[in-house]
C-alpha cells in the first residue's frame, strides 16, 4: 500500500536533503537506508548512529539542506514533474535492483516503467552507417513496444531518440544535467519531442547544469533502467563503452553493432563483441536474445490486471492472430506492447504470421 502522501513528501524531502550532503554519494546513502529503514529515520538519527553507519567525517544535512529539498519540490511542481525515492512504489524496479541507484530520481513526462526497455547509444560523431543503424533498430525496438533509452546527446543518442518517436513508441532521455536544463541546446527541439512521447529523467537537482563527471555518472542509471544496452559506433575510449561496462556490472545483456573495420568510431564495438557482446545485425538479434534471457529468468505469478492482464486472458494454447486481440477497447499499440512484454515474461509464445499463444 503506498504512503499518505503527507509521509511520502517528507521521506522525498529527507532523501533529497541527504543527497546534498557533500561526500554522500550514492553507495553511502543507500547504507543509511538500509540502516535505519527510511531517509526520515536517517535524519533523526542521533549522531553516533550515524557515524557508526556512514563511517567517515560525512556531516548530518543541516537546517540549510532541508530548505533547498524543500525549495527542490516546489520546483519539480511547477514544472509538473515528479521526483522519486527508492522507498515508493512508483520508483523503477528495474533500476532500484542496481549496486547503487539514485537516491532521488527527478521525472518529467509519462513513464510506464513496466515497459522493457532497451538503451541505444553510441558516438556523438557518427558515419551514415552508424545514424541509420541507430536509427532502424530504435524505429524496430519501438514498434516492437520496447521503450528505447539514451541520453539526449548529439549523434547515436540523438537519432535513436528519434526513430523511437518516428514509430510511434516511447522513449526515456536520462540527462547530465537538471530536467529543465536541456542539454546540448541544439537538442531542445527533441527534448520537447520526447516529453510529448515519453519523458526525461535525472538524477542531478532541478536547474543543475552539466560538468565533467555527471555523464559517466547517469550512464549506469541509462543500463540500470534498460534489460539491455546496444552500442552503435563507439571510439576506443568512449562515453558509450562506460554504459556498457556499467550493463554487464548490473547483469544486463550488452549489444554490439559491428562497423567498419577501418573507422576510429568502430574500435569500441569491435572490442566489445571480442568480450562476448551479443552481435547485432538487425533488431531481431536483439529481441531474440531477450526473449532467451526472459526465459532463463526465475518464473513471477502471470499479471491479471492491466492491459497486459487482460491480452493474456484473452490468450490460449491455440496460437491466434494479434488482430483478433485489437478492437476491444484496446488499441493496436497497446496489444503489441503487452505482447512483448508478456513474451519476454515467459506467459507468452510467439508463432509464425504474428501469431500467439498462451505457454503452458
Amino acid at each position: 500500500m503506498s504512503k499518505p502522501i503527507d509521509l511520502l513528501d517528507a521521506e522525498r524531502q529527507a532523501c533529497l536533503a541527504l543527497s546534498h550532503v557533500a561526500g554522500l554519494g550514492p553507495v553511502l546513502l543507500q547504507r543509511l537506508l538500509e540502516g535505519f529503514g527510511s531517509a526520515r529515520a536517517a535524519l533523526e538519527a542521533p549522531l553516533d548512529q550515524w557515524q557508526a553507519i556512514v563511517q567517515s567525517s560525512v556531516k548530518k544535512p543541516t537546517c540549510a539542506d532541508l530548505e533547498w529539498s524543500r525549495e527542490q519540490m516546489r520546483r519539480m511542481r511547477l514544472l509538473g514533474g515528479d521526483i522519486l525515492v527508492r522507498s515508493e512504489e512508483a520508483y523503477p524496479q528495474a533500476l532500484a535492483e542496481i549496486y547503487d541507484p539514485p537516491s532521488a530520481l527527478h521525472s518529467l513526462g509519462t513513464f510506464d516503467w513496466e515497459r522493457p526497455a532497451v538503451a541505444i547509444v553510441g558516438t556523438r560523431h557518427p558515419s551514415p552507417y552508424g545514424l541509420r543503424a541507430a536509427r532502424e533498430l530504435a524505429f524496430g525496438l519501438a514498434r516492437a513496444g520496447l521503450c528505447v533509452v539514451s541520453g539526449m546527446a548529439l549523434g547515436i543518442d540523438a537519432v535513436a531518440h528519434r526513430g523511437a518517436l518516428e514509430a510511434g513508441g516511447t522513449t526515456v532521455a536520462v540527462l547530465g544535467s537538471g530536467v529543465d536544463q536541456p542539454y546540448p541546446r541544439s537538442n531542445v527541439n527533441l527534448y520537447r519531442s520526447i516529453l510529448r512521447q515519453g519523458g526525461i529523467v535525472s538524477e542531478r537537482p532541478v536547474g543543475a547544469v552539466p560538468d565533467r563527471g555527471s555523464f559517466p555518472r547517469r550512464n549506469r542509471i541509462i543500463s540500470g533502467l534498460s534489460r539491455g544496452v546496444v552500442v552503435v559506433e563507439a571510439a576506443a575510449r568512449s562515453g558509450a563503452l562506460i554504459t556498457a561496462r556499467c550493463a554487464a556490472e548490473q547483469g544486463r545483456e550488452v549489444f554490439a553493432v559491428p562497423g567498419e573495420i577501418f573507422r576510429a568510431s568502430s574500435a569500441g564495438c569491435h572490442a566489445l563483441l571480442k568480450d562476448g557482446a551479443k552481435l547485432v545485425e538487425g533488431v531481431e538479434d536483439i529481441l531474440e536474445e531477450l526473449n532467451a534471457w526472459s526465459e532463463s529468468a526465475p518464473a513471477k505469478e502471470p499479471p491479471t490486471s492491466g492491459i497486459a492482464g487482460r491480452v493474456l486472458a484473452l490468450l490460449d494454447r491455440e496460437p491466434l492472430h494479434i488482430d483478433a486481440l485489437v478492437g476491444r477497447d484496446l488499441s493496436s499499440a497497446e496489444v503489441a506492447a503487452a505482447l512483448l512484454e508478456l513474451e519476454l515474461t515467459g506467459w507468452v509464445a510467439q508463432y509464425s504470421g504474428q501469431r500467439f499463444a498462451r505457454r503452458a
